[in-house]
């Protein structure tokens, strides 16, 4: 979704936000992209799903080399996995669903028979995403389009593939505010 430019006002700043989260919840209810879904199996059951627009278009999507369908069930499950805790911790029995429209992994890949991912500051990870969180009964409780750049390289030494990723997204799962 792109960003509208708008003069600060109270009532546009309002107006924006409530098409934005319309957008995000007809982008997510419509079915665009592809899917795939947390370790959970079925949509019904999964913590987190992750859903990707497009995703032969992204910036930077390839995962240690792999085409873009082997890279989006890598990078699906190193996020299901690092989501799923912080759901049940934070917003426990919902449910939430991450539609990618844009991933610029961090770093950037080398050339030649044996591709490696070479990650510096200057070459952080971009993820552009909406998302939609449910209760147990299917209410909407938060909904929204969200843009994250990691800071820097992943300072807790993460493993895994796509360490930077997972960890500005758990950040910013721990940081959603919620009105219940």
């Amino acid at each position: 979704m792109k960003a509208l430019f708008l003069p600060k006002r109270r009532s546009s700043t309002l107006t924006k936000s409530v098409l934005y989260a319309a957008g995000a919840i007809a982008v997510l209810m419509g079915g665009n992209g592809c899917t795939t879904e947390g370790q959970g199996g079925s949509s019904a059951g999964s913590l987190v799903t992750i859903q990707y627009v497009r995703p032969e278009s992204f910036t930077d999507f390839r995962i240690q080399g792999r085409d873009v369908q082997t890279s989006a069930s890598t990078f699906t499950r190193e996020v299901t996995q690092a989501l799923e805790p912080v759901m049940r911790s934070q917003f426990p029995g919902d449910r939430l669903t991450l539609q990618f429209t844009n991933i610029d992994l961090a770093g950037r890949s080398s050339q030649g028979p044996r591709s490696v991912r070479v990650v510096r500051s200057r070459t952080p990870a971009r993820l552009w995403f909406n998302y939609l969180l449910r209760d147990q009964s299917g209410k909407t409780v938060a909904t929204g389009s969200q843009t994250l750049t990691t800071s820097s390289v992943s300072t807790r030494g993460g493993s895994g593939p796509v360490p930077s990723e997972t960890e500005v997204l758990q950040r910013w799962l721990r940081r959603l505010s919620v009105p219940r």
